[in-house]
This record gives C-alpha cells, sequence and structure tokens, in this order.
C-alpha cells in the first residue's frame, strides 16, 4: 500500500494525464501518475525507424490558432510545414480519372454538409447519401458519385456500420472546433512523443527534466470514491486498487483512460457506481477505430512526393475480394510519409479495420499484394519490404482511436460537458475528475483537447486545494 495520500492521483499517463501532472506539479501538490503500460504516451506512440521515428498513433498537429500542442512546440522550431501533395484518383479497375472532375464531386458534398450542419442530430452520412440522389452535379454520373460517397464515409470515418444511431452527427460536427491554420503540422521526423518532451521540461535540455512521479504496469481495477475511512480534516479519501493488489490513497483522483475502456469498465472500475447521467453519456458517445498500415517498398514508385491516392471502389471489382479478402475494399486510400521517402500509409478504418486487427502481419502484406495488382496498370509498383499496421480497436488499453459524437448522443441528451463532470463530497469537493480528449466539448478526437482537457481538470483541482474547500 501507499506509503503516503497523495493530493491528487492521476490514473492514465497518455497527453491528458501527462498535462494533468505537469500543472499539479508546479502548483506544489504531491502527484503520482498511474499507467497500466509500460510506457508514457497513450494513443501517442511513436517508434524508431530507420533514421528517424513513426507515429504508429497520433502524427500530426492539426492546426495553429487556439490550439496549446502549436503553441508550446512552434516557438521551440519542433514543427514543419508540408509540401503541396500531388493528387491521384485510382478507380478499383486501375484507370486514373480526371482530378478536375473528382475534385469537383467532392466540393460538391463537402458543400452538401456545409449547408446541412443545422439538421440537429441527423447523421452526416445520411447527409451526403441523400445530397448524392438530388443534387444536379452528383446526379451526372451516379456510379462515380457513389463511389465518391462510400470513399467520403470511409475518410471521414462517419460511423454507423452497425447500428445507424451510432454514426457521426451533424451537431457534433458543428460543436468541434478546428484550430485555424495548417491541418498537418509534421514533428520533423521526431514523432509525436516530441509533446512528452516539452511537458516534462526536458526539451531542449534534458538534464532540466521535471521529476513527476509515474508508476508503470498498474492497471486500475477500481476507484472507491465515497469512502469514510481514513479521513484527513474531515475529507474522505479516494482509494485506489490495482490488479497486482497494489492500494493507493489521495485526496482526489484524475481519470484520463480512454472512452473505450470506460465503456467496457465502468460498471466495475467505479465504487459506487457512476451516476445515471454519467453512464449515459459514456454509452452515447462514440469511438472510432481507425487504423495505419505503414507500407516499405523497396524503391519509391509513385512519380511526385509528396502525395496522396485516393480508391474508389466500383461494385463489379468488389466482388475479387470477398470472403477473407473483403477488408482490403474498405482501404480508402494511401499517402506518402515525410522523412520516410520509401513508405506509403495505407487507412482503414471501422469493422474493417477490426478484421483486419485479427490477421497475421502476413495475411495482411497478402491482402496488400492483392491490392496494389490494380495500381501496375499506371505504375512501375516496386515490391513490398515490409509493413507496420497498427491495432487500437484490440488494445484493452484504447478500444478504438478517438471519440465522437453520434446521433445518439444527441438523442438521449448526453455530452463531453456531463463526461468531464467531476464526481464530488459534499457538493464541494471533486473527488474524482475527468479529462481524456473525450471530455472536450469543442476540441475532442485531438491531442490539443487532450492536453488542454488535462490543464483544465489540473486548474479545477489546484484551484479547490489553493482555497482549502476540501477542509
Amino acid at each position: 500500500m501507499s506509503a503516503s495520500v497523495m493530493d491528487v492521483l492521476v490514473i492514465g499517463c497518455g497527453a491528458s494525464g501527462v498535462a494533468a501532472l505537469r500543472k499539479l506539479h508546479d502548483a506544489g501538490l504531491k502527484v503520482l501518475g498511474l499507467e497500466a503500460d509500460d510506457r508514457i504516451g497513450g494513443r501517442i506512440k511513436s517508434i524508431p525507424y530507420g533514421d528517424c521515428y513513426l507515429d504508429v498513433g497520433a502524427a500530426w498537429c492539426h492546426g495553429e490558432k487556439e490550439n496549446i500542442v502549436f503553441e508550446m512546440a512552434n516557438p521551440l522550431g519542433l514543427l514543419g510545414r508540408p509540401k503541396p501533395h500531388h493528387k491521384w484518383y485510382v478507380q478499383s479497375n486501375g484507370e486514373l480519372l480526371s482530378a478536375d472532375n473528382c475534385e469537383n464531386i467532392l466540393k460538391a458534398l463537402d458543400d452538401e454538409v456545409a449547408a446541412a450542419k443545422k439538421d440537429g442530430a441527423t447523421s452526416i452520412a445520411d447527409c451526403v447519401r441523400t445530397a448524392a440522389k438530388r443534387n444536379p452535379a452528383l446526379k451526372r454520373d451516379s456510379k462515380l458519385t457513389q463511389s465518391f460517397v462510400e470513399w467520403f464515409e470511409k475518410n471521414n470515418h462517419l460511423g454507423g456500420q452497425r447500428e445507424p444511431c451510432t454514426a457521426k452527427s451533424l451537431r457534433g460536427l458543428v460543436e468541434n472546433w478546428g484550430c485555424e491554420g495548417e491541418f498537418m503540422l509534421n514533428w520533423k521526423g521526431k514523432g509525436y512523443k516530441t509533446i512528452f518532451d516539452i511537458l516534462l521540461n526536458k526539451y531542449p535540455d534534458p538534464s532540466k527534466e521535471i521529476p513527476i512521479q509515474i508508476h508503470f504496469k498498474k492497471e486500475v481495477e477500481t476507484i472507491k470514491w465515497r469512502s469514510t475511512q481514513g479521513t484527513e480534516a474531515g475529507s474522505p479519501l479516494v482509494q485506489v486498487k490495482c490488479t497486482d493488489g497494489s492500494l493507493y490513497t489521495a485526496r482526489s483522483v484524475i481519470v484520463t483512460v480512454s472512452l473505450g475502456v470506460l465503456k467496457e469498465r465502468h460498471h466495475h472500475l467505479f465504487n459506487p457506481r457512476l451516476p445515471e447521467e454519467k453512464i449515459n453519456t459514456i454509452n452515447s458517445l462514440q469511438l472510432c477505430v481507425l487504423d495505419k498500415i505503414y507500407i516499405e517498398f523497396t524503391k519509391a514508385w509513385w512519380p511526385e512526393f509528396p502525395g496522396c491516392f485516393t480508391i474508389l471502389w466500383r461494385e463489379d471489382d468488389k466482388g475479387k475480394f470477398s470472403g477473407a479478402d473483403e477488408w482490403i475494399t474498405e482501404i480508402s486510400g494511401f499517402n506518402t510519409v515525410e522523412y520516410h521517402p520509401n513508405l506509403l500509409l495505407a487507412w482503414i478504418y471501422g469493422t474493417a479495420a477490426e478484421k483486419m486487427e485479427k490477421l497475421s502481419v502476413d495475411e495482411v502484406k497478402a491482402g496488400l499484394h492483392k491490392l496494389l495488382e490494380m495500381f501496375k496498370k499506371q505504375f512501375k509498383v516496386t515490391p513490398i519490404k515490409c509493413i507496420t499496421r497498427t491495432q487500437w480497436a484490440s488494445n484493452p488499453l484504447a478500444r478504438g482511436s478517438y471519440s465522437y459524437r453520434s446521433v445518439a448522443t444527441e438523442q438521449n441528451g448526453a455530452s463531453a460537458t456531463i463526461l468531464g463532470k467531476p464526481l464530488y463530497h459534499g457538493n464541494n469537493f471533486p473527488v474524482v475528475c475527468f479529462a481524456g480528449e473525450a471530455s472536450s466539448h469543442h476540441r475532442h478526437a485531438s491531442v490539443h483537447g487532450a492536453v488542454e482537457a488535462g490543464f483544465r481538470e489540473a486548474a479545477r483541482l489546484i484551484d479547490t486545494f489553493n482555497n482549502k474547500t476540501y477542509l
């Protein structure tokens, strides 16, 4: 058992948890992080690859204005700007399409979504499908438009594959505030892990690292948050038990685990159980499964760098990938990768991503070989050297990639604000706080939203302790 009572325990040491730890430490509070994995980072994971790093989780700093990550990293010269991408639109029969024509179709789809933003709980997917049937510009070539509608759903991860109520809502699109400026700022080959060097004060001088205490391989089993045992200054303590039997005690905890973990474990993680409105919110918010497959070739075969391929599937060609290969038809495209000239990045999401995760690396590689046959009609494709794929749905510490607002979120009166609401003792002391990107009302699905949420809850507790409202 922990030898002493902490002021705050932070459960989960991804971007939100480490941000909270840094702010709490700077305020002079006695804090400790508990991390179930053997590393910090959560859904940020940069791995050594060649002469630099590869991000298998979050990869880009999205935007500049009112982006806390940009504000911390840019003055240090850590962010790079992308060059204009060359774009290829490839049908599944190997034919190259006119870029101008394709971009006109995409613009029409974007315009339809923009015009429908005030439609409340209506899903974006329904909006796009309806537009394809009534918009004159989209009706000219119905088969090509249908391919684009399917691509649009994949590329924007619109959800609703299993149940329509889990599709992304238009209202959620309105409430998600994007940051103005460049959307694809890269980390110059150093990886998104660099944000932790900033938060822990390791950059640019590692000797000045802040000594924040984190215990690894500490998967939390229960959070007993309404206990009357062992009180200090009249305030009940929170007791946290880990699966290895270790016990920790604190005046308050900040829970930063992913929405996927909350969905899977909230019923036995919290003692007593969570309030009904919070359970409703956890069940109603959704978590997107978005996976990456990095493909290293013996030599780059694409004629321009940087570049991206959009894959437009025809119904006739999908039949060539039936049964165990069906997941391949859900790959929406390839991107070149900064600082890795021989790599292409393939994107896959939803149920197809979950199927891909269950295959062996060799099976995934074989599927990619089959997919690349279509490109040989126009390009001199070189052999695949190796692949690196992600498995975020299979990861028990993530169970997905990022949160989003669904039709069910709106229908059930749920919100990120409710998720982020603390559990109080005596109506004034926050004994359990909630952070993480899913708790950010306007910046969810982003690292900067996660960092903001960590700072938000740390500031809440700092104010509480400074005002001695726990006495």
